[in-house]
């Protein structure tokens, strides 16, 4: 025995056990291979810093973090155990994670944000903070990437001048004001310079350990990992965004309703390629200043207005629809003519679908706005949905009536957090069984027109946002000539669908009036509409497990 405070003894017993049984040539064999593999080691850390853009350090970093957080629910999602602190210890790793290997993790998150209703209300609340993660680059950095994308002599040959100040930065880009040697006043999207890099790994890291998870927890994840990494590689693709934009550029030139009202920004092929897109400089007010606009002189209803009617062309019309209407990416102004005209940015995340899903979608919201919940439950199964009487009622125009959906919040409220999650996985389990039925396009469908009612909401409701979208898909199904042309079944639908808009006009010009009213007599203020609907909407969805409903502020926020 010896006192560890004695160091002498301690560096001898260590010595001598280091050395038991190894020779001085076989130590010095074991040193030199040491110093091989530190050396070795260190190289590929030092490359992979430097030149590899990190993509080995965030692989390693990435797995033993998912990994973890799979094992950590293997382990404690059990009856009695602290279920909302195992969700807010794994949503704080997942977040750690995110926002530390950056670039592509960050728009990786933001995707899985916006399908947030799938998640606890802790990785919610977490990953709504992702939107705000925006890296900048040095110029030195984004000098290197034109250098590489556009040539060596870009700043003379292409450009007359260009800012190296950053306008605007993103999760994998961001933007510099310049003039082309044209004369053109332009915006450059520049792509942060690791994102290609680190692209291919973080996409097959992100499949493997989702091929983990699917083994882990038993749930078909194949289809929505696929998605999802097919919407990455469309995001950092600037020409799928240039080709986009012409095409719903091409689409409103043909409409006469809004050739004059709406205006995509024309591309520049030449000054563009896959990491960088130079598109025309717009000098306009952003639509997100809702305050302002007034005073400047804009019609905030009929800004309102062509903002719905797009919207609906772009889903029940051209199947081609833009995902990312937050206020950021809509502007409006005054042409000479004082003719208003609403201008749509960024156009990296569309969605192009097909008649099938074009005709379903507008039979969804037609048949909800004729109470058939027969042809309602029909679309649902066409999409693999389960559709019980708790899924018509939720999705239904007033949640809040639905007999069955009132029934199963009650005996929901009186289970245990743990039970009420268990309830929440096996519904998410049996989704994902048919989730190659189920249009994964949907999930931003619903996500861009909840930011259309926010929009709708925070200029004080001047539409009547539901009458439009019934007219429009009460017009597309006509198109599509799907109903049952018997007198007495077109009786019935005529009846009923003009009941319902009658009933909305009633309704939304009945809540104006009260709304003036209260304002003229300074009593407490009524409720628009489109906050009756969304109120309806997140209690009926909390109500049967969903924790992390977003509201349209979060939305319009992120």
């Amino acid at each position: 025995m010896f006192l560890a405070t004695h160091r002498l003894p301690l560096r001898q017993a260590v010595r001598a056990y280091s050395t038991v049984g190894v020779g001085p040539k076989k130590w010095g064999v074991f040193k030199k291979s040491l110093l091989a593999v530190s050396g070795v080691g260190l190289a590929v850390y030092g490359y992979d810093s430097v030149l590899g853009a990190g993509v080995i350090n965030r692989s390693v970093r990435s797995l033993s973090t998912l990994l973890l957080i799979s094992i950590d629910y293997k382990l404690n999602f059990e009856e009695g155990k602290d279920i909302e602190a195992l969700h807010e210890r794994n949503a704080q790793r997942l977040y750690d994670l995110l926002t530390t290997n950056k670039g592509l993790y960050i728009k990786m998150g933001q995707v899985i944000a916006i399908q947030g209703m799938m998640f606890p209300k802790q990785y919610q609340k977490k990953f709504s903070q992702l939107f705000d993660k925006a890296p900048r680059e040095d110029w030195e950095v984004c000098d290197r990437v034109l250098r590489q994308e556009l040539g060596p002599k870009y700043r003379t040959e292409i450009f007359e001048s260009i800012d190296e100040s950053p306008v605007a930065s993103a999760s994998i880009a961001q933007v510099h004001k310049a003039r082309l040697r044209t004369g053109e006043e332009v915006a450059v999207k520049i792509q942060h310079e690791s994102v290609s890099k680190q692209m291919w790994l973080d996409l097959a890291t992100y499949r493997f350990v989702m091929k983990v998870y699917e083994w882990a927890f038993d749930m078909p994840l194949t289809a929505t990992v696929q998605y999802v990494c097919n919407k990455m590689r469309e995001e950092v693709d600037f020409g799928i965004e240039m080709r986009n934009g012409n095409l719903i550029a091409s689409l409103i030139a043909r409409d006469p309703e809004f050739r004059k009202t709406v205006y995509i920004p024309k591309y520049f092929p030449q000054a563009s390629s896959r990491r960088v897109l130079t598109a025309e400089w717009i000098d306009a007010d952003p639509v997100g200043d809702y305050l302002k606009l007034k005073d400047k002189g804009y019609d905030i209803k009929s800004l309102m207005n062509t903002i719905i009617r797009v919207y609906s062309r772009q889903v029940f019309y051209w199947g081609l629809v833009h995902c990312d209407l937050h206020p950021g990416n809509l502007l409006v102004r005054h042409l000479p003519d004082k003719t208003q005209q609403l201008v749509i940015l960024d156009h990296g995340l569309y969605e192009h679908f097909g008649d099938k899903f074009r005709r379903e979608y507008a039979q969804f919201w037609k048949y909800t706005f004729e109470l058939n919940p027969e042809k309602v439950k029909s679309v649902l199964l066409e999409w693999g949905i389960n559709a019980d009487d708790i899924m018509l009622g939720l999705s239904s125009m007033d949640p809040s009536k639905n007999k069955a959906l009132k029934e199963h919040i009650k005996g929901l409220s009186k289970k245990s957090y743990f039970e009420r999650q268990a309830i929440i996985r096996d519904k998410m389990r049996e989704f994902f069984k048919n989730s190659d039925k189920f249009p994964m396009t949907l999930t931003f469908i619903m996500r861009s027109m909840r930011i259309v009612q926010g929009l709708n909401r925070n200029f004080g409701s001047p539409c009547n946002r539901v009458d439009i979208l019934a007219t429009e898909a009460a017009k597309i199904v006509k198109v599509f000539d799907l109903d049952d042309d018997r007198f007495q079944f077109v009786l019935k639908r005529f009846v009923t669908y003009n009941l319902f808009r009658l009933v909305s006009f009633i309704q939304y010009h009945f809540n104006k009036l009260r709304q003036h009213l209260a304002s003229w007599f300074r009593r407490e203020p009524v409720q628009d509409l489109e906050e009756v609907y969304e109120k309806q909407m997140i209690e009926a969805s909390k109500g049967i497990g969903f924790e992390s409903v977003p509201t349209t502020k979060e939305l319009l926020d992120s």
